[in-house]
Order: structure tokens, then C-alpha cells, then sequence
């Protein structure tokens, strides 16, 4: 079994990893002091004081392992929490919270598309693509179709960045629409 403490550093080796692969595709951003260890010491803070008490497990088992939609939202919420990223440029609060936010998303994605059962990734990108970035059809009027004007990704963005994190943070909630996310990318799709 893997240890807490080994758990620690794999983590914190990610972050680190999420920093310079977001900065790579957004050159406007550049991290806060420590930014990797700040992010590490609040998700494990959430991870172990805040989640794990609250999950149900055997006598035989030593700890409940995190499901994966559990990371997923402690990450992103710990992103929002810390707010790793300031901006190379002057800048408004309502923008640093928006690069914040895009890159909670980034993160989040990113540990659900490499998520592994069995040495097999489970999911298919494509499709998660194509419920993530679609829009979809809110009403018909006069023949003309209307569409919702946010997409999945831009309305979970726009949720992160006005995310109050001074309160109790919603990670079981959030959770759920990242299982639900999931489970819709595992169904069969037709147009």
C-alpha cells in the first residue's frame, strides 16, 4: 500500500507539472511563490480533514481511497481556493479569477482523461469533447432553432470563477456533475 506521505510528493510532483503545462498554453499567466506547494498542503488539507471523514469503509480496510470525481473537485476547488496564478499584465481581479478558473478546468480534464483502470483509460476524449463543448437546443421559434449560449466547459468556468470560497466549499456537489459528466460520456450519443 501506498502511503500517505508517498501519496504527498506523487501529488505535489503533479502540481507542479499542471503549473508549467497551463503556462505553456497561456503565456499571460505566471505562478505565485510556491504555488505548487500552496496547492498541494490545501488539497491534502481537504483530502484528509474535510473528505475522508466523511466516506464510509470497512474494518478490514486501512483508509477509503478518493474516487476519481472526488479528486476532480477537491483540485479544481483547491485552485479556486489558492488562486495559484496571477497575471503577467495589469489585470482585473474578475480576470485573474477567470485564468484561475480555466485553469481548474485544465487540471480537472486532465486527471480525467488519464484516469486508468487496468492499464485502460475509460474515457473516449472525442466524446467527452463532444458533450463539453456543445451547445444545446433550448427552443424552437418560428423555425429558427435557439440554443443555451453557454457550452458545458464555459458554464462550469463561469461557475468556478464566481465560486465564494470564503464558505464551505461544495466538493461532494461538484462531485457529482463530474460523475455525471462521465456517465454521459459513456452513453451512446446520437445527433
Amino acid at each position: 500500500m501506498i502511503s500517505i506521505e508517498e501519496k504527498k510528493a506523487a501529488r505535489l510532483t503533479e502540481w507542479t507539472v499542471w503549473l508549467k503545462d497551463f503556462m505553456d498554453i497561456n503565456s499571460d499567466v505566471v505562478p505565485i511563490p510556491n504555488a505548487a506547494e500552496l496547492l498541494n498542503d490545501y488539497y491534502w488539507r481537504l483530502a484528509l480533514f474535510y473528505l475522508k471523514p466523511l466516506l464510509e469503509y470497512s474494518e478490514e480496510e486501512k483508509e477509503h481511497n478518493l474516487h476519481y470525481y472526488k479528486i476532480i473537485s477537491a483540485s479544481e476547488l483547491t485552485i479556486m481556493a489558492v488562486m495559484p496564478f496571477k497575471l503577467k499584465a495589469a489585470g482585473t481581479e474578475e480576470s485573474k479569477k477567470q485564468a484561475n478558473a480555466e485553469y481548474a478546468w485544465f487540471v480537472a480534464t486532465s486527471i480525467l482523461i488519464n484516469w486508468q483502470i487496468a492499464d485502460n483509460y475509460i474515457i473516449d476524449t472525442e466524446k467527452l469533447d463532444q458533450i463539453v463543448y456543445e451547445k444545446e437546443v433550448i427552443d424552437v421559434i418560428d423555425s429558427e432553432t435557439k440554443y443555451y449560449p453557454l457550452n458545458f466547459m464555459d458554464e462550469h468556468i463561469e461557475w468556478l470563477k464566481d465560486l465564494n470560497t470564503a464558505g464551505p466549499l461544495p466538493i461532494l456537489s461538484n462531485s457529482q456533475t463530474w460523475r455525471v459528466l462521465f456517465l454521459a460520456s459513456k452513453a451512446d450519443h446520437q445527433n
